[in-house]
């Protein structure tokens, strides 16, 4: 197997963390460029202001205005973040392309994987059951079943391979 391209989905929650040292780790074994991907959900551009604030992860209120009073735009802010979050968790001599999209995440994953060339995808999973996966249903069982590749997924309580 020739893994190449990794690509790791990054909603700043744990899970997403912890696949991001897994796919670290992956990555490093086999030579191969990682990838990382935040996707902001269309409904936090179209919120109106000021509850349109974005923080990784979640959606809080409170304006989005530089100091200078224009407005912040989301993909650069959680491009900035994503840099920060890459530069603390990763050694800075492997190879990584942070990538922000604005959408559904399950499909821009898919589709970033195609458009990519994408050899593994390493997500992390919330484990939600019931009630819980059935409303909000789950990305990376999305994912799962139509990716082009295969999809290594991680749980929070999942430790590091040395």
């Amino acid at each position: 197997m020739n893994v190449t391209k990794i690509l790791v989905p990054i909603d700043y929650s744990d899970h997403s963390v912890r696949a991001l040292q897994w796919g670290a780790s992956l990555a490093e074994k086999y030579g191969a460029q990682l990838l990382l991907l935040h996707v902001i959900p269309r409904a936090s551009e179209e919120l109106p202001a000021p509850w349109n604030a974005y923080s990784p992860g979640r959606i809080a209120p409170g304006p989005l205005l530089r100091e200078e009073g224009t407005p912040i735009d989301l993909v650069e802010m959680a491009q900035n973040d994503l840099k920060d979050l890459a530069m603390a968790k990763l050694d800075e001599s492997r190879p990584v392309s942070l990538k922000v999209r604005v959408g559904t995440p399950a499909e821009e994953i898919l589709r970033l994987a195609q458009d990519e060339g994408v050899d593994l995808i390493a997500m992390g999973t919330h484990g939600r059951t019931g009630l819980r996966h059935v409303l909000m249903g789950s990305i990376a069982e999305t994912v799962m079943r139509a990716a082009p590749c295969p999809v290594f997924t991680v749980k929070t309580a999942a430790h590091v391979a040395p």
